[in-house]
């Protein structure tokens, strides 16, 4: 971690983060004397990571003329104010969507989004792009999970809405009052890692669903049990490459309202050791204390690909042949770092990747990533 050497405006972020998290002023040493620029990058940054509400509440607690200038000042709390709004019609679209298929005997339990929030000090806070549900049969429903699964997607289509089923084996994917929902079958890509098909058990056996007021409406959340070893998959799942700020934030929020209690059945080494970086990165960035044992090596590699990756997600070479040999060694160093948390077998890594450019020709020799 300490490899990592971060420029003023990483270092405000990060100041801007703790002092949300934790509901205190912000530390005020790193926001003397910043020129307007580094504020600009201050604020972009927040932005690229998916933190930039939760960063304006820590601007809001800096003093006056340590602040940011007027214009960035406006328009940041602009965007926060757009999403509040966006947010709010989340939770609307969730509890209209949840009650609609209440009358069909299907239970749709929320994973992460707006039901996650609720753990966020401000909970319109936490940015999200999409709806993630998981359905299953009501009891006394007569169907099987599958099968009410299955019937939510088919009364989308009755109501004359696309359902995507071919994108992803674990969801499918529709649009419902303009928000994307994905509507799992399952919680994790048992295709994928090796681990995930126990992981999964584990998940359905812990879910233990209970209700839980938002701004407007309600939502179906899962346990804490289940948050922790579910954020935690999906954080991973997401190194390296796409692992940002914002799922560390994730973690840290889950850490500093409950501690860390895995269920007594993971097992799993590399999990573990991932979810100890995960911990330890919280500690040492985001100022929560939570007992950690082991992660140096993992913690250190994940923090360098969040800031300094070895391979950025844009291909800084030009010329087809140069794009794909840039590609290929991206994908051979991802695999191995992928492999430190989550390991699956070399010839899935390359099928993903052969599949998804058949799907997409056109992203061969993108060098934009989108």
């Amino acid at each position: 971690m300490n490899s990592v050497q971060l420029n003023t405006a990483e270092k405000m972020l990060l100041a801007l983060l703790r002092a949300s998290l934790h509901q205190r002023e912000s530390e005020t040493e790193c926001f003397r004397d910043v020129p307007a620029e580094t504020w600009k990058q201050c604020y972009q940054l927040a932005a690229k990571h998916g933190v930039m509400a939760l960063a304006w509440e820590g601007v809001m607690s800096l003093p006056a003329e340590l602040q940011p200038y007027k214009a960035l000042k406006v328009n940041w709390g602009l965007a926060v104010e757009a999403y509040e709004k966006k947010y709010r019609r989340y939770c609307r679209t969730i509890d209209e969507l949840s009650r609609f298929y209440a009358q069909h005997g299907i239970v749709t339990l929320q994973i992460k989004g707006v039901g996650y929030s609720s753990l966020y000090p401000v909970p319109s806070h936490r940015e999200g792009g999409d709806i993630d549900i998981y359905t299953y049969a009501a009891p006394g429903s007569g169907m099987t999970d599958a099968q009410a699964n299955a019937l939510a997607d088919k009364l989308m289509k009755e109501k004359g809405i696309d359902v995507d089923t071919s994108h992803n084996v674990k969801h499918s994917m529709f649009t419902y009052q303009g928000i994307s929902i994905e509507n799992h079958k399952a919680f994790l890509n048992i295709e994928r890692y090796d681990v995930a098909p126990q992981m999964e058990k584990v998940l359905r056996r812990v879910m233990d669903p209970k209700v839980t007021p938002l701004v407007e409406g309600e939502v179906l959340t899962p346990s804490v049990a289940f948050n922790t070893l579910f954020i935690a998959f999906h954080a991973l799942g997401h190194f390296p490459g796409m692992m940002n700020l914002h799922h560390l934030y994730d973690w840290a929020v889950l850490l500093k309202r409950h501690g860390l209690h895995l269920p007594d059945d993971v097992k799993d080494s590399h999990v573990l050791q991932g979810i100890a970086a995960l911990t330890r990165l919280c500690n040492r960035f985001l100022g929560t204390d939570v007992p950690v044992e082991g992660g140096e090596e993992t913690a250190a590699m994940i923090w360098k690909d969040m800031f300094r990756p070895k391979y950025p997600n844009d291909v800084p070479v030009s010329g087809k042949i140069a794009i794909l040999v840039f590609k290929t060694k991206r994908m051979m160093y991802s695999y191995r770092l992928k492999n430190a948390v989550l390991p699956f077998p070399l010839w899935k890594r390359i099928w993903s990747s052969i599949v998804s450019h058949v799907r997409e020709p056109e992203t061969i020799f993108r060098r934009k990533h989108h």
